[in-house]
């Protein structure tokens, strides 16, 4: 089994952010970290992000041959004879993480269990794929992001005490999401994928996305400073992305977004 290739797959550089998100969720409950939650953290890590991009990878390889960007950092080119592999070990980690939640006896944590693997899968797999039908990409993984929130969230609290505050942070996963489909535009049309900003255009893309995070920053009802600055931050970079309207521009914006999202985060955590 080669896992130096399962490790490549699941972009290192991602498997930070869902354990954090997911010690967010339970610190905002109030809950306590126990040793089933240590284990869903790890399982949050590498094992989710080869699921998310493992998927990904096997049904992006038309676009991803043509893509320059798939040099590790952001993914590698999978090749064919690889496919079933990653789809095995995916299988293995849904089963991991559906049984580490029934573990919990947890109705809130079951249920979002289900619900984060099966859009994990069907972002990229068919017949769903909704990476191709905007803006149910972007949205799905805003849902995603929340999803894992809600699993750390459950151990104190239960969907009916999401707050609109919760549901904002989630909408400017799906802004960044949608802002971070320009990257790849060029291989995408390419390769004929249907994305955000190829259904909607580059400027219309930037300017929602822009809209979104002042939205958040002004009636989200936040008083977290790290996280308002992460809104203005992104609304900054997206001010400057439509002034200085570049492709590359767009991918380093997008970088900084990603760095913003874990800093924040991290701050959130030791405040």
């Amino acid at each position: 089994m080669d896992f130096k290739l399962l490790i490549k797959t699941s972009r290192p550089a991602s498997w930070v952010l869902p354990p954090l998100i997911f010690l967010m969720g339970i610190i905002y409950s109030g809950a306590t970290v126990n040793i089933i939650s240590v284990i869903q953290i790890v399982l949050l890590s590498f094992p989710l992000c080869l699921l998310v991009y493992g998927i990904n990878d096997v049904y992006d390889y038309e676009s991803d041959q043509l893509n320059p960007r798939k040099k590790l950092i952001e993914g590698i080119k999978l090749e064919k004879k690889d496919h079933s592999f990653v789809k095995k070990a995916s299988l293995i980690v849904i089963i991991l993480l559906i049984v580490i939640s029934l573990l919990t006896l947890n109705g809130t944590n079951i249920l979002f269990t289900f619900i984060l693997v099966f859009l994990s899968y069907f972002y990229s797999a068919p017949p769903l794929r909704l990476k191709e039908k905007p803006p149910l990409d972007s949205i799905s993984n805003g849902l995603i992001v929340l999803l894992v929130f809600m699993l750390g969230f459950s151990y104190n609290k239960t969907f009916f005490d999401i707050t609109k505050q919760v549901c904002f942070c989630a909408l400017c996963v799906s802004a960044v999401h949608a802002f971070s489909t320009i990257s790849d535009i060029i291989p995408d049309k390419q390769a004929k994928n249907k994305t955000f900003a190829i259904v909607f255009g580059e400027k219309p893309t930037i300017i929602f996305s822009l809209i979104i995070f002042i939205l958040a920053f002004i009636f989200s009802g936040i008083e977290t400073i790290a996280i308002r600055y992460y809104f203005l931050f992104c609304a900054v970079l997206l001010v400057i992305n439509l002034i200085f309207s570049s492709r590359k521009l767009s991918i380093l914006l997008f970088r900084l977004m990603f760095i913003g999202a874990i800093v924040t985060a991290f701050l959130y955590i030791i405040s």
